[in-house]
């Protein structure tokens, strides 16, 4: 018997409304998976114009991350309960409400509380997106209408910096514009998804399992939060213990879990999702191919940035050619996945992972020469193994599971990639400036030459061109290890040039400035390296792991269960 009560049209126009009911839903998921990244490029204005510090800042996106992974779980199943569609509706009112909030937020407090209901917001709406494909597409359009999610998914995320940029820098518009943009396109979501959507449900899943979602969200908090504020606090002991005591949690969670199922209790996630191979060992690559991705787009990000000191639009631009490559190669992937299997993806990987080694190459190369045509072609590159993965994974994944766990399935697979998300971050960022750290007495010895020759040109006395050289060296390595880049040390005061005439004190500043800028550029060539290694391993073991599913993911004959998912009820 069929699993989800599902309402469609009685004639013939069904099979062209679920195409037009997934680009409602695809709109709703681009709309907020932009928000995941589009904020970055906006920091600076907002701590400007809000008068905030650094670390209330980072809640923006912290915030929402962490409110995003430990409700998705939730989130399915409340679509399964209450309806797909009536989920993905509320979700999308919310998450337009949140929206008009944040960009209307009077104060850095207002703003970052805005930021975790728009991720609740977040967490309701996405899951029901997988689910309604699952549950309205026969078996024979589902890899089609995953592969076309997936893509939509990655372009959104690669856009976020670009139309930041577009709106900030190109169109000169306040940083609020990046929210507010959101408010007209959730109100034309809601109401062409209120017309053309289709409802469903599951039957056997009679009320939410509360339990349930206190011990996952309890297990999911301690993960997630730990990851995300692990570098920003310092690594203190405490992270650690709570990061540990995630273990316990989710154990009890599945012991919690499976005991309701066994009493005949509808329990939050069956753990009988987890003894199908493709849906188990899939989540594995998730978490970890996601860590290698999104950590690969932050480092890079932040190098061109903080490194090279280029402005948010020409970063945005000069990665921008991997959503051009992930365009291209998501054509190829759904018939080459047909033919190999998961022999597919791991081609996928190892190109993004060859990618990476030429990234590092060219780095090395070119140091702080680097321009964005040399990166350009390497980035395509990365997009195209990117198109070959992303496609068709969640496809792979999800293809066994039964209806009646569609959205538990789907809240489960996007928390695993909220946490390959944060765990890539937390992980590249550690990476990425311990080495800046560690690296920048050496980068400011290189710089150091040239410096005492344009100081010495000033014809200053030789202490206080010794005095000065000694005194860039304490600066550019204290900078190196601050936690909030924005604050200058004491070590970098120029309070002792004042008794020198203006003009001398202007040479010494700009001859300190320059070096400054050499020393940065050397330091951040040098950690990106370490970073790009570390991605190359990433998506090396993504390769090695897709041995855990199957050599095919779906199924060849529709299901039972899921052969009238489609009919007329």
């Amino acid at each position: 018997m069929n699993d989800s009560a599902v309402v469609t049209p009685a004639d013939g126009a069904w099979p062209r409304q679920r195409w037009a009911a997934l680009a409602i839903l695809l709109a709703g998921g681009f709309m907020d998976l932009l928000d995941t990244t589009i904020v970055n490029v906006a920091i600076p204005s907002i701590r400007q114009d809000l008068h905030t510090n650094y670390a209330v800042i980072q809640w923006l996106i912290a915030g929402y991350l962490l409110a995003v992974a430990v409700v998705l779980i939730t989130g399915g199943r409340l679509g399964d309960l209450l309806g797909r569609k009536r989920m993905f509706l509320v979700g999308v009112v919310a998450f337009g409400a949140t929206s008009l909030l944040s960009g209307l937020a009077p104060s850095p407090n207002v703003l970052v509380a805005a930021r975790v209901l728009q991720g609740l917001a977040a967490a309701i709406m996405i899951p029901q997106i997988l689910s309604v494909i699952q549950v309205n597409f026969p078996r024979k359009e589902q890899s089609r209408a995953l592969s076309l999610y997936s893509s939509i998914a990655g372009i959104a995320v690669m856009s976020g910096p670009l139309m930041a940029g577009l709106l900030l820098t190109v169109l000169h518009l306040s940083w609020r514009s990046i929210f507010l943009i959101n408010v007209p396109v959730s109100v034309v979501v809601v109401i062409a998804g209120l017309l053309i959507i289709p409802e469903s449900r599951a039957k056997e899943t009679r009320r939410l399992d509360l339990g349930g979602v206190v011990l996952v969200s309890m297990a999911l908090f301690a993960l997630v939060f730990s990851i995300i504020q692990g570098r920003e606090l310092g690594w203190p002991a405490w992270i650690f213990v709570l990061l540990a005591a995630s273990v316990p949690l989710f154990l009890v969670f599945a012991l919690y879990e499976s005991g309701l199922e066994r009493r005949g209790g509808s329990p939050l996630v069956s753990m009988t999702l987890f003894s199908e191979r493709a849906f188990s060992g899939g989540l594995v690559v998730v978490v970890v191919f996601f860590s290698g991705l999104v950590g690969f787009f932050l480092a890079f990000t932040v190098f061109l940035q903080l490194g090279l000191n280029y402005s948010p639009l020409d970063s945005a631009l000069t990665t921008f050619p991997s959503s051009v490559g992930l365009a291209v190669a998501s054509l190829l992937s759904p018939r080459l996945i047909a033919r190999l299997g998961r022999q597919a993806l791991a081609i996928g990987a190892f190109v993004m992972a060859l990618a990476q080694a030429g990234l590092i190459l060219t780095v090395r190369a070119q140091g702080a020469s680097l321009t964005p045509w040399n990166v350009r072609p390497i980035i395509f590159v990365f997009g195209l193994g990117m198109g070959l993965i992303l496609p068709s994974l969640a496809d792979v994944i999800i293809a066994r599971v039964k209806e009646r766990n569609a959205g538990a399935a789907s809240g489960i697979l996007n928390t695993g990639l909220q946490v390959g998300n944060a765990i890539g971050v937390a992980v590249t960022g550690v990476i990425l400036f311990t080495v800046v750290g560690s690296h920048a007495a050496t980068s400011a010895a290189s710089a150091t030459p040239r410096l005492t020759s344009e100081l010495s040109s000033i014809q200053l006395p030789q202490s206080v061109t010794d005095g000065l050289v000694t005194g860039f060296q304490t600066c550019f390595n204290d900078r190196a290890h601050q936690e909030d880049p924005s604050v200058v040390p004491d070590s970098c005061s120029t309070q002792g040039l004042a008794a020198l005439p203006a003009t001398v004190q202007q040479r010494i500043t700009a001859t300190l400035s320059s070096a400054g800028t050499t020393a940065r550029e050397d330091d951040f060539v040098a950690a990106i390296q370490w970073a790009l290694l570390w991605e190359v391993a990433v998506f090396l073991v993504t390769i090695g792991l897709l041995f855990l599913v199957p050599r095919t993911g779906r199924v060849t004959e529709p299901a039972p269960e899921t052969e009238t998912a489609a009919a007329t009820t």
